[in-house]
């Protein structure tokens, strides 16, 4: 593997005999410098989120403020209220019409609640949800939909 014209590791085919010895049909097998590289992209190492074998908690729900407020706004305030826990929230859906009424719209969110060394009650998640709705109405004047 070349960088630049510099190697930085290599890349093969494990031999067949080697591969049978280990009761495999076929392997490859690779080695990097990881901090030639790192050096080579200046410095910058790219973050990761560890992958949990603890579940996530997936909820939708609609909020209903003025059609001036950003959607990223609504996002941001929902990710504060929910603290660490709430590993996620996209907007997936906009509905303006006579159900929200005039001057006001309803964005549809989903939410990834997440906790990395546990399974999640659904008690927590419930305390965060009213968090959340608390936020929206104190900082966005906005309601959660039923």
């Amino acid at each position: 593997m070349l960088v630049e014209g510099e190697t930085l590791g290599w890349v093969g085919e494990v031999h067949p005999l080697v591969a049978r010895t280990w009761d495999l049909d076929g392997a490859a097998a690779f080695e990097l410098d990881l901090d030639r590289l790192t050096e080579l992209a200046g410095g910058r190492v790219p973050t990761y989120r560890d992958v949990t074998s603890f579940p996530a908690v997936r909820q939708d729900i609609a909020v209903v403020v003025a059609d001036d407020v950003p959607a990223a706004r609504v996002r941001d305030v929902v990710r504060a209220a929910a603290g660490d826990l709430l590993a996620r929230a996209e907007v997936f859906d906009v509905y303006r019409g006579e159900q929200v009424g005039e001057g006001r719209v309803s964005l549809a969110l989903r939410l990834e609640f997440r906790a990395p060394d546990r399974t999640l009650t659904d008690e927590e998640v419930a305390e965060r949800r009213e968090a959340i709705a608390a936020a929206l109405r104190e900082r966005l004047g906005g309601e959660l939909r039923g």
